[in-house]
């Protein structure tokens, strides 16, 4: 019955991708878990590496971006960081999936996404939403600066908008 409940929730959020989800969508920063109140999420999750660490253990400027390698909205957004990299040039930008298919390197290397700062990372869905409440819109953004929420993106982000935000 558990395997069930993580299947359903994982096709859950890896479908929060559709086609048909408007070019843009910014909410406000409302935290979904009580985690988010009070920062950086308590998750751990999986490097490229296989190594693991928590996020909770971040600091400074950190983006976090759950994304769907295979969704178009992710990766209409994978290209404009890609050609914005400036903006993002002193934040710690974590890219989480909980993509069981190891797609991340592809998506890192089609979108030119390989810095030193960016960080492709996996974790189960059961985790992901215990840790930041529920996703459901991908890519969802998360901005943070010295462990605290700063703000939560759902959707298409313009760059414009983030550049201001960030």
């Amino acid at each position: 019955m558990k395997n069930l409940v993580v299947v359903v929730m994982m096709v859950c959020v890896l479908g929060a991708c559709k086609k048909d989800k408007p070019k843009e969508v910014v909410l406000n920063a409302k935290p979904t878990a009580s985690v988010l109140a009070n920062g950086m999420p308590l998750l751990t999750v999986t490097k490229e590496d296989g190594s693991t660490m928590s996020l909770k253990d971040l600091t400074g400027k950190v983006l976090l971006v759950c994304y769907n390698p295979d969704c178009d909205h992710c990766q209409r957004e994978g290209k404009r960081l890609s050609e914005n990299k400036d903006m993002i040039k002193d934040y710690q930008v974590y890219f989480l999936t909980p993509d069981v298919k190891n797609q991340a390197n592809t998506f890192a290397k089609d979108y030119n996404l390989i810095e030193p700062n960016i960080y492709f990372v996996t974790a189960e869905v059961t985790p992901i939403i215990r840790a930041i409440g529920s996703i459901n819109t991908v890519p969802t953004f998360f901005i943070f600066r010295d462990q605290q929420l700063i703000k939560r993106m759902e959707g298409e982000v313009s760059m414009e908008d983030l550049r201001r935000l960030l």
